[in-house]
C-alpha cells in the first residue's frame, strides 16, 4: 500500500486571495477544481473570494464545493435588495490555512446598495510581528445602481463592530466596488488592487487594516490575486 503524505499546513504572512466577479458560480465548478488542482495561485491561496455567484436556495451546497475548501456562501434575497437575479458572495477557505471548525460567520447584509459577507477567521499561522491572531473577512458585492455613501456607511458599520469586538484583528475588505471608494470612509485601510480587473477598469478592490500588506497580479480571465507582499511580515 502506498503510504500518503500528510499535507502541510499553509503559513503565507497574510491571508493570500484570490478574487474575481465570476458571473454564475455554479457552471465554473469543474474550471475551478482543475485550476485547484493544478495551479498554483489557487492551490495556495488562503481564501478566494467570488462576487455574482448568481446562486439561489435551489442551488444546493454540494454542487459548489470544493475539496480542501470551507464554502460559506451569502445569496442574494430577492426581496431585500429588490432585484430577482444575480448577486451573491462566496468564500472559499483553505482547509490547509484554516481548520473548518474555525470560520464564523458574523454577518449576511443585503439591501439594494450592497450584499455583504462578514466571516471571522483563526488560522493555524500567523507571524508574532502583526499581534493578532484572528483573521476578519469582510466580502462585499455592491451593484452599479448602488448609492456609493450608503454602500460605505454599511462597510464601516459593520468594520467599526467587529473591530470592537476583535480589537487587534488582522482586516481585510475583498469585493466588487464598481464606482464605490473607502477613501473617506475608512481612511486608516489601505486598497491594493491598482490593476484593471473588468477590461481597463479597476471595479474589483481589496482593502485592508494593514500597510505594505498586498501585491496584486491579474489571473485570466477576470480575476486577481492579491498577494502577500516580501515587505509583509515587517509591518
Amino acid at each position: 500500500m502506498q503510504k500518503l503524505k500528510k499535507k502541510s499546513k499553509y503559513k503565507p504572512s497574510v491571508p493570500a486571495i484570490v478574487m474575481g466577479n465570476v458571473r454564475f458560480l455554479a457552471n465554473k465548478m469543474d474550471e475551478l477544481g482543475v485550476l485547484t488542482n493544478t495551479q498554483w495561485e489557487y492551490r495556495e491561496s488562503s481564501l478566494m473570494c467570488f462576487t455574482e455567484t448568481w446562486l439561489h436556495s435551489h442551488v444546493l451546497d454540494n454542487s459548489t464545493a470544493l475539496p480542501g475548501f470551507t464554502s460559506v456562501r451569502a445569496d442574494r434575497d430577492a426581496t431585500l435588495s429588490g432585484k430577482k437575479k444575480g448577486g451573491g458572495i462566496a468564500l472559499y477557505v483553505n482547509e490547509r490555512w484554516c481548520n473548518p471548525g474555525h470560520v464564523t460567520v458574523k454577518e449576511r447584509f443585503c439591501s439594494p446598495d450592497i450584499e455583504l459577507l462578514a466571516v471571522v477567521l483563526r488560522p493555524f499561522y500567523l507571524p508574532r510581528e502583526f499581534h493578532y491572531a484572528i483573521v476578519v473577512v469582510v466580502v462585499v458585492n455592491i451593484p452599479p445602481s448602488a448609492d456609493a455613501e450608503v454602500a460605505g456607511d454599511i462597510i464601516h458599520s459593520t468594520v467599526a463592530k467587529l473591530q470592537t469586538i476583535h480589537p487587534n484583528a488582522f482586516i481585510t475588505i475583498p469585493g466588487d466596488f464598481n464606482h464605490a471608494k473607502l477613501d473617506k470612509t475608512l481612511p486608516t485601510f489601505t486598497q491594493y488592487v491598482k490593476c484593471p480587473t473588468r477590461d481597463n477598469n479597476t471595479l474589483d478592490l481589496l482593502y485592508a487594516n494593514t500597510k505594505n500588506a498586498y501585491c496584486a497580479t491579474a489571473l485570466p480571465p477576470g480575476q486577481i490575486r492579491p498577494q502577500p507582499c516580501p515587505e509583509a511580515g515587517t509591518v
